[in-house]
């Protein structure tokens, strides 16, 4: 169960951080060859489905993050790996509340989906940086 848990939780963190890559590297550098209204339709339709994804990945990894320390680092007394685990979590929390920022359909979000490069590019140094920790922990 556990290699099927971490197996997971991987899963769901390559596709996370692999959305917000395509994103920012793919996908709106391309739609700024776009007109205004046809940018505009791109990214809503695809801001709506890049939605579920990531709502989903947060759902997986919470959940099997969950597992993940009480299999792996219940019983750890506390020392260098809770306390990378505990700044991994809290990034993982700030990644996950911007990509929330970026597809939550309410109009107080506007400000942020008008700046939606510069918060992707947020979140993907801080996924990259939970990707480190994780390897980093999987090694100690």
């Amino acid at each position: 169960m556990a290699t099927f848990v971490q197996w997971v939780h991987v899963t769901a963190a390559v596709f996370g951080i692999g959305g917000i890559a395509f994103l920012l590297a793919v996908l709106l550098p391309s739609a700024r060859a776009l007109g205004p209204v046809e940018r505009g339709q791109l990214l809503r339709a695809v801001s709506s489905r890049f939605r579920w994804l990531s709502w989903s990945v947060i759902v997986l990894l919470i959940l099997s993050g969950l597992y993940n320390v009480r299999q792996f680092y219940w019983e750890v007394a506390w020392g260098r790996s809770w306390t990378l685990l505990t700044v991994k979590i809290v990034l993982a929390f700030a990644v996950f509340a911007i990509s929330l920022a970026l597809t939550l359909p309410f109009q107080a979000l506007e400000r942020v989906r008008q700046r939606r490069e510069k918060w992707l590019s947020i979140a993907l140094v801080l996924g990259l940086i939970v990707i480190l920790i994780s390897a980093y922990l999987r090694r100690g």
